[in-house]
């Protein structure tokens, strides 16, 4: 029964988050004192990176040089990309309930695309310290995959490969 309120307020939690992200900022203009509405741009003319990716592989090159590298049999990440928003979400097997997945992560925000260069600009998280991430990537597309290259504001560089999905 704790199940089914978890899941209502994370959903509840990410469409409030959504909605948020989506709603045009106000911004005080200096010479009248009075808010003006701001529009938010389209990151790129190009939108075949829009949409609902689930990550099928990830190599991470650890600063000391080490290498990782997961699936999607290991690591649940979906990628949601509208033309000016980005939702993250990451599921966990949970042993105790008997390995089915729930959303461990949950983060958001804004994101800018121009040739090719990818910024995310987080603006909320489920985990300490996302105000502080500096996420930089190189964003191709290539046979209907999404592939990332970049960092998260450390040395760690990491590469993603995503494929669309219906969810």
């Amino acid at each position: 029964m704790k199940r089914k309120p978890l899941i209502i307020i994370l959903l509840s939690m990410l469409i409030g988050a959504t909605s948020f992200a989506q709603t045009p900022k106000k911004k005080n203009n200096k010479s009248t004192g009075k808010n003006t509405e701001v529009e938010r741009k389209t990151s790129s003319e190009n939108t075949a990176h829009v949409g609902t990716w689930k990550l099928i592989r990830q190599k991470i090159t650890y600063g000391n040089g080490q290498i990782l590298i997961s699936d999607s049999t290991s690591v649940f990440l979906r990628k949601i990309l509208t033309p000016t928003n980005f939702v993250v979400i990451v599921e966990k097997k949970i042993p105790e309930l008997n390995d089915k997945k729930i959303v461990t992560v949950a983060s958001g925000g804004i994101y800018t695309l121009q040739d090719g260069n990818y910024q995310e600009f987080t603006k909320y998280a489920a985990f300490d310290g996302f105000e502080k991430m500096n996420i930089n990537y190189k964003l191709t597309m290539k046979e209907g995959k999404l592939h990332t290259i970049g960092t998260i504001g450390g040395p760690d560089i990491y590469e993603e490969l995503y494929e669309r999905v219906d969810w």
